[in-house]
């Protein structure tokens, strides 16, 4: 497998399994695709053939992204019978790789998503699941536990981050639009407001006070706890918190969650072929364990992602 990033260490000259290794000793290396079982016990068909490139988005880092997809890559090469490798994917490259048909597959954040099928005719396929969430998340803005911020009237004249202004989905404009129904301008009424690549570090710069307000989604604490970046959820406080039964608390509308698309140059057969395993995957697969995910359905409805789009004119928001 290979993988890429656009950032400055340039992680695209590491070979796939030597950092899979470094994330895992038990994780099994390139070479050991063939030798994969198959989830009923029997002996995996071989992989060969051109490689289908398989595209993330990054939310926090590389790193992430690897230990949480490239189970299901090895899956995936195993019940096509080709090589599927992981391209990782910067917010500005998602656009451009597609738009050379660079990529074969490719799964998003939701807006993000949205956008690039309005802009380049993809066909969502499936969406994610996640325990006690199913197919919707949402996002939250935080502040540290001991900060004064109470409510959104606070958060005037404060320092905020948030991962990008126009395709970061639960990083980003959830909360712009949440923030905008409520006659708060986040762009006109913060007295600073960053793009930070990583949901990591915005909460990391929220702990070292070099903010005072931070975008993240739902699961974004309790993912760095498990991770050892966080020592307690406790040590941020959410603003605004909605008052529904959502297993996360949080702080935005419900949104639906990542779909996975094809590309319209992607062979029709490869397409039914990467459907039918992704929806096939058994509820036990250790490649869900690492996505932490529940499996994947058939593509939900996103408009209401055009809806949010449309009306604060973002990116392919005039395409037709």
């Amino acid at each position: 497998m290979r993988f890429s990033f656009s950032i400055p260490i340039n992680l695209a000259a590491v070979p796939l399994a030597m950092l899979w290794m470094a994330c895992s000793s038990n994780a099994p290396t390139v070479n050991d695709i063939n030798d994969v079982a198959s989830n009923a016990g029997a002996e995996s068909p071989a992989v060969t053939g051109e490689p289908v490139e398989f595209g993330v988005l990054a939310i926090d880092s590389a790193v992430s992204v690897n230990e949480r997809y490239s189970p299901l890559m090895t899956y995936l090469s195993t019940e096509i019978g080709r090589p599927v490798e992981l391209v990782i994917l910067s917010q500005e490259d998602q656009f451009t790789k597609v738009a050379e048909g660079a990529l074969d597959f490719t799964t998003n954040n939701p807006l993000a998503a949205v956008q690039i099928q309005r802009l380049h005719n993809t066909e969502f396929l499936v969406t994610h699941t996640r325990p006690k969430t199913g197919a919707e998340f949402s996002g939250l803005i935080v502040v540290k536990s001991e900060s004064e911020i109470t409510e959104v009237e606070d958060l005037k004249g404060k320092r905020a981050a948030c991962v990008n202004f126009q395709t970061a989905a639960a990083g980003c404009i959830f909360q712009i639009y949440h923030l905008l129904q409520q006659d708060f301008d986040p762009y006109k009424d913060f007295s600073s407001f960053v793009e930070n690549k990583s949901q990591d570090n915005i909460v990391l710069a929220l702990l070292n006070d070099t903010i005072d307000v931070g975008f993240i989604r739902t699961g974004q604490l309790e993912k760095m706890v498990k991770k050892g970046l966080l020592t307690s959820k406790d040590q941020l406080r959410i603003i605004d918190l909605a008052d529904d039964d959502f297993f996360y608390p949080h702080t935005t509308a419900l949104y639906p969650e990542w779909p996975i698309a094809t590309l319209p140059g992607t062979d029709p057969q490869l397409t039914e072929q990467m459907q039918s395993a992704l929806l096939n995957l058994s509820s036990d697969h250790p490649a869900l364990g690492s996505l932490k995910a529940d499996g994947f359905v058939p593509a939900v409805d996103y408009s209401r992602l055009d809806t949010l789009i449309e009306t604060l004119q973002l990116k392919s928001w005039d395409t037709d």
